[in-house]
Formats: structure tokens, C-alpha cells, sequence
């Protein structure tokens, strides 16, 4: 079983619904394609800031690795490790991306797949969702005496 983060829009003028239609739901977890093509994993899910990070960090490695003289076995283990910290964390910096752009968690679905996530979601959703003879008109507020605490009386303290 895999963990989903569900994330909705933000509430506003429009109904939820709509807010439903936009759900995004991202699998916890390791990121093959972010560890096998980091950028280009980076680029096409729009997180651009880390993708201009590591394209810096490629650029300042293989300058450094010609400044110095690094082997190129060095130079392979560092962009394995740059490979391996990408993948790891590739799809929490989706999520901030998500969250950047208007995106709130809703929910954390435990789920086969990723339909099965929907599914569960959704239906805990519409569960949740209140109906028409469910909702009740608001109560007064019961009235005040003004005794506060251990006090019977007003002003006997």
C-alpha cells in the first residue's frame, strides 16, 4: 500500500465541485523518473526552481571537474548521489510547487494505486459532504449571568 497527498485548490468564489475536478494526487515515495531523468522530471511537473538548481549544480560540477582535474569516476559519483537526491525528494518538491501555486493538502489516502486513491477519496469526500436535512439553523447563545467561576453570586467575592 501507497501513501496519496491529495491536494484541492483553495477555496474560493467557486463551488467544490470544481475544486474536486482539479484534485491532484501525488504518491509518496521514491521518484524513478526524477532519479533517472532529474531535470527533465523537474521541468515537465513545473518545479522550476529546483530544476534551475540542479542544472546550476550540473554546471558547477563539470566546471569544477575541468578547473581541478576531478576524475570522471568522481564526476560520476557526484551526479549519481545529485541522481539519488532528486529521486528522494523530487516528490516533495512537486508538492511545495502545488502549494506555490494556490494548491492546499485535503488529504492522505492510503491506496493500491493512484485510481484507487481516487476512488477512496472521493467517496470519503461524499460521505462527508452534508446534506440538505443535516444542516441545522444556528442555536442562540445561552444568556450570561455574569457569575464567573466559584462564585454563586454576583460580586460576593
Amino acid at each position: 500500500m501507497a501513501l496519496f497527498s491529495v491536494y484541492l485548490p483553495k477555496l474560493q468564489t467557486g463551488t467544490t465541485d470544481a475544486r474536486f475536478e482539479k484534485a491532484r494526487f501525488v504518491r509518496d515515495g521514491f521518484s524513478w523518473g526524477g532519479f533517472l531523468f532529474p531535470v527533465l522530471w523537474l521541468l515537465w511537473h513545473r518545479v522550476w526552481r529546483w530544476a534551475l538548481a540542479v542544472m546550476a549544480f550540473d554546471v558547477l560540477l563539470l566546471l569544477l571537474s575541468h578547473r581541478l582535474g576531478v576524475s570522471p569516476a568522481a564526476l560520476a559519483a557526484a551526479d549519481v548521489l545529485e541522481m539519488l537526491f532528486v529521486g528522494l525528494e523530487a516528490r516533495h518538491w512537486f508538492c511545495l510547487a502545488l502549494e506555490r501555486r494556490g494548491y492546499e493538502l485535503s488529504d492522505v489516502v492510503q491506496a493500491e494505486s493512484k485510481e484507487d486513491a481516487e476512488y477512496r477519496f472521493f467517496e470519503r469526500a461524499a460521505a462527508q459532504r452534508p446534506t440538505e436535512a443535516s444542516v441545522l439553523p444556528p442555536q442562540p447563545a445561552p444568556r450570561s449571568y455574569g457569575v464567573i467561576g466559584l462564585f454563586p453570586e454576583q460580586g460576593s467575592y
